[in-house]
């Protein structure tokens, strides 16, 4: 198969879609139990999606240069998210950073702004082929949990995420591929999507994809993340009911197209990395 070089680093839209119920992916051994809960809802890049509820997805924050949305954010601690390192390629200092939390909406009424005080970028990232697309945010003081702020659980590094277990991904990114950063939704989006078998996701691909990267969405096209989803999360349901962050939204080609899905960072082959900067 062709070689497809990844896109200049830019966000990506994703797809939103009902809140069906999701597959959950076989129960792992991680014991830390507050954590991927949404207190609002009890137990129970987007392209394609549907508009998400408060409360839904309480660990997506809007990562914020100079107050304009450039990226999503997730809230693995209550002082630690997880991004794309691309989106702070062009001014990795926190001093004009922030994160937008508690809120569906980019920006408005309901949100929690809180400073970025550190800014950890991967030091394997590749910004030529994307490799390790990864980076960690430090908030200025911690975030406080509420029935619309919570962490996501991470998983183990050896965490197995089934092929095809229903997912989801979140952002605020363009609803079609061509938008402009100006044409963003400020409501935010979700879309159901599958995570695709490594194999393939080659044959789109080809050598492009690395072992630290991972596919979904759905071979035959329409839902996706797009301008202005980078760094935002793929996150899968266990068995116990709680939220795993599989994947972070890093590239793909073009947004939603056939036999081209989206390819997020492997959080499982950054696990002991992030384990250097947070207390667990």
């Amino acid at each position: 198969t062709s070689s497809v070089a990844p896109p200049p680093a830019s966000a990506r839209p994703t797809q939103s879609v009902t809140a069906s119920q999701t597959a959950p992916t076989r129960p792992t051994k991680e014991t830390v139990v507050n954590c991927g809960v949404r207190p609002a809802l009890g137990s129970h890049r987007i392209v394609g999606g549907v508009t998400a509820r408060r409360g839904e997805w309480p660990w997506i924050g809007s990562l914020q240069y100079q107050r304009l949305h450039r990226c999503g954010a997730t809230l693995i601690h209550s002082k630690w998210l997880l991004t794309a390192a691309h989106c702070l390629k062009s001014d990795p200092s926190p001093t004009h950073w922030a994160v937008s939390l508690g809120s569906v909406l980019r920006s408005g009424v309901g949100a929690l702004v809180i400073p970025i005080q550190r800014v950890v970028i991967h030091p394997a990232f590749n910004s030529t082929n994307m490799d390790y697309d990864v980076a960690l945010l430090e908030l200025a003081v911690p975030a406080p949990m509420s029935y619309t702020i919570q962490s996501v659980c991470l998983p183990s590094p050896v965490h197995r995420f089934l092929k095809n277990a229903e997912c989801y991904i979140t952002g605020w990114g363009s609803m079609r591929e061509g938008g402009e950063i100006c044409s963003l939704t400020n409501l935010l989006q979700k879309a159901a999507v599958s995570i695709i078998d490594q194999a393939d996701c080659q044959q789109s691909y080809g050598n492009v994809l690395t072992p630290n990267m991972m596919c979904a969405g759905y071979m035959e096209g329409g839902r996706d993340t797009c301008l202005g989803d980078s760094g935002g999360p793929l996150t899968c349901r266990e068995l116990s009911g709680q939220w795993f962050i599989a994947g972070v939204t890093s590239w793909g080609h073009g947004c939603g197209r056939i036999g081209f899905p989206g390819v997020y960072t492997r959080v499982t082959s950054v696990r002991k990395w992030i384990s250097t900067y947070l207390p667990f």
